[in-house]
């Protein structure tokens, strides 16, 4: 065994923790040699760094958020319930030095700039010990730590304690402790971790993507532990490959796309059975712990939720999701050229379902929403307090003590960095699917606490104006929103097909073209509504793939190249699991356009690589399409200089409107996303 001398103390850390277990239950010191004998170690250290070139931020962060250096009017309406008759119809009058009911507000005044130029900067270790117990046991450990030294610190809450009372809950943001950017903790409701084979803090992360006990007798092979099942095979597209849900902390899917989502795949503690049943076919089967998709923090490089709401709340463990079970089990066969294999997985679905939740916090308008706060609380504080089956939307009559009290069983309360207008509501829910309108009214209509401080459903997106502005000024600034994430059960049933083409000439170029046809049926299965509510949307949706693949030598100079295609129809859903009923908004600094929904979403992908002859250098491509007009495209070279040094070099484009409407495309909503990309690893 190669014995060297590593510099990197958590590399050193994990290989001894990895070995230790074994080492310290062996009595015997030539048992313990036999094993190493048989042990292998590999390591590699790596920097993937990434930098922006767009010009432009994220906009689901503090940074660049719709309307962010726009200034936008607000004007304070008398609520319907105190004799205003509609949202919008009676303005609130102003009186000079005494109410001030009609303002401008410019978000960027109100918030510091945090800048993303460095999109990625990341230090990383990946670690791998396979030891062979006997000729028929083993055991396979693989170790990923990362540390980010936060070329780019993000947003830090503590920077706006002083308005607005600060953002309260969690120790100043519910992100991190010291109220700065998270980057890699991924929390249930109560703090406990996710993911149990994790240990992470707000900039580092160490997990075991791999630890298996696999024992293989005959036809019979079993691996116990925490793994990944990968039962698909495509760029981008996951049809059949359902048993494991996605982590995109670290580059959402813009990694390598060739790598087909190693990097990503949440690993589960599972147990997994294959037997080979005759010399065609193949039974393979699993039941593992579910264990849910991890989406980047709020103001995080990556981030996809809009940081002017808190991190969800994620039901993980509150619902006993922890103790949920997935299984399958997938046949396959191949007879010659011919192929198939048919799957059905009963799974929670990875994504989980977002509805509006109460935020929990007291926290009331009074002394941050100047006057016409004080005049709000004064209101509500004059109305009789509800009794028996009294209610406030029937009744003049409110249910708590105070607005505060009110607030805190809303997904609403009041802090900076939130939404500041109506505009920006109706862009920030447009962004992440959404209906602004209807996200509304149905907060409203879900959560009696807030028809008891005077919101009432608007029939439009000009009373929703009217009443967002009223309260955004009744705040003294900004409202922040709260979510939660339920999960729910799906049946998953998958068919495919493979054929290889043989022709006469074996020169000819679709000689040895390796054809793959998949399709999914899932029958109700549930998806975050547009509306936010709380029941979701339920619909059935089937899912197709078509996939031909071959290695074609264009000459005798050449090795051979790689080359795939690829098409995907969704009837339901993009290709992250939003349902395309949320399509079709407004996009960015856009007045309201109601989300009518696409039907059906496809894409087309065309990758590969071709090494060099001295395969010193490999060219490698992924282009994604989405034929409404969107494009993600990757073009990368690989240089491989020797001594266990590799060098990637590559760009993200992506462009959302190179035809139709951005809006209707899956692209709009990585459209911020250009850089160039490096990876640096070093074989240990």
């Amino acid at each position: 065994m190669k014995k060297h001398n590593s510099r990197n103390k958590i590399a050193s850390c994990v290989l001894y923790l990895a070995g230790s277990v074994t080492a310290q239950s062996v009595l015997a010191g030539g048992l313990v040699e036999e094993l190493i004998d048989k042990t292998t170690f590999f390591g590699q250290v790596r920097l993937d760094a990434a930098y922006n070139t767009s010009g432009s931020e994220n906009p689901y962060n503090q940074s660049d958020v719709p309307f962010q250096d726009v200034e936008v009017s607000r004007q304070a309406f008398l609520p319907p319930d105190l004799g205003g008759g509609r949202w919008g119809d009676v303005p609130i009058p102003a009186l000079p030095f005494v109410l001030d009911t009609r303002d401008t507000v410019r978000r960027s005044d109100r918030l510091p700039e945090n800048n993303y130029d460095f999109t990625q900067t990341i230090l990383r270790f990946n670690g791998e010990m396979n030891t062979k117990f006997t000729r028929n046991l083993s055991l396979n450990i693989k170790v990923r730590a990362l540390f980010d030294p936060e070329v780019n610190a993000g947003f830090d809450a503590m920077d706006v304690q002083n308005d607005q009372g600060g953002i309260a809950g969690g120790g100043g943001d519910r992100y991190a402790d010291t109220g700065r950017t998270n980057f890699y903790q991924a929390k249930g409701r109560n703090g406990k971790n996710i993911n149990p084979f994790e240990i992470a803090g707000r900039d580092y992360m160490l997990d075991f993507p791999t630890f298996i006990l696999n024992y293989k007798t005959g036809k019979y092979d079993f691996r116990f532990g925490n793994q990944q099942i990968a039962w698909g095979q495509a760029v981008f597209f996951r049809t059949l490959d359902v048993a494991n849900g996605l982590d995109f902390r670290r580059h959402l899917i813009l990694d390598r796309a060739i790598e087909e989502y190693e990097d990503e795949r949440t690993p589960k503690l599972a147990f997994r059975a294959t037997m080979q049943a005759t010399s065609n076919i193949t039974a393979d089967a699993f039941v593992g712990k579910f264990q849910p998709d991890v989406l980047p923090n709020p103001n995080s490089q990556y981030n996809v939720i809009p940081s002017q709401f808190y991190r969800p709340l994620d039901n993980y463990y509150s619902g006993d999701f922890d103790k949920k079970l997935d299984f399958g089990i997938r046949i396959k066969a191949d007879y010659g050229n011919f192929g198939w294999q048919a799957m059905a997985v009963s799974r929670y679905n990875s994504l989980g379902v977002f509805r509006w939740a109460e935020s929990g916090i007291n926290k009331g308008l009074t002394p941050f929403g100047g006057t016409v706060g004080a005049v709000v609380e004064t209101a509500y504080a004059a109305k009789p307090k509800c009794s028996g089956s009294q209610n406030p939307y029937d009744n003049f009559c409110r249910l708590y003590d105070s607005v505060g009290e009110a607030l805190s069983h809303t997904p609403f309360t009041v802090g900076p960095g939130g939404v500041y207008s109506d505009k920006e509501w109706f862009s920030t829910a447009s962004s992440v699917r959404l209906d602004g309108l209807d996200a509304l009214n149905t907060a409203i209509g879900d959560f009696e606490a807030l028809r008891d401080v005077f919101a009432s459903p608007a029939a439009n997106a000009t009373e929703a104006a009217a009443l967002l502005n009223t309260f955004f000024i009744g705040a003294g600034g900004s409202i922040r929103g709260q979510v939660q994430r339920d999960y729910y059960r799906e049946q998953v049933f998958g068919l495919g097909g493979s054929y290889v083409n043989e022709t006469e000439d074996i020169d000819s170029f679709w000689n040895q073209v390796i054809i793959n046809l998949e399709v999914q049926y899932t029958p109700e299965r549930v998806y975050t509504s547009p509306d936010l509510g709380k029941n979701g949307l339920t619909s059935d949706e089937y899912i197709f793939t078509a996939v031909a693949e071959k290695w074609h030598r264009w000459s005798e100079t050449f090795p051979s190249a790689y080359l795939v295609a690829q098409y995907m129809h969704r009837s339901e859903s993009d290709l992250v699991g939003l349902h395309l009923s949320g399509y079709g908004g407004n996009v960015g600094n856009t007045d309201y356009k109601r989300s009518d929904g696409i039907s059906g979403a496809d894409y087309l992908v065309f990758a590969g690589f071709q090494p060099w002859p001295n395969k010193k250098f490999v060219a490698e491509w992924a282009f994604l399409y989405d034929i409404r007009g969107g494009i993600l495209a990757q073009p990368l070279i690989k240089w491989n200089p020797g001594s266990g040094l590799s060098v990637d070099l590559f760009y993200n484009y992506i462009k959302s409107n190179i035809r139709g409407d951005s809006a209707d495309t899956l692209t709009r909503s990585l459209d911020h996303i250009q850089e160039v990309g490096l990876r640096i690893a070093y074989q240990l």
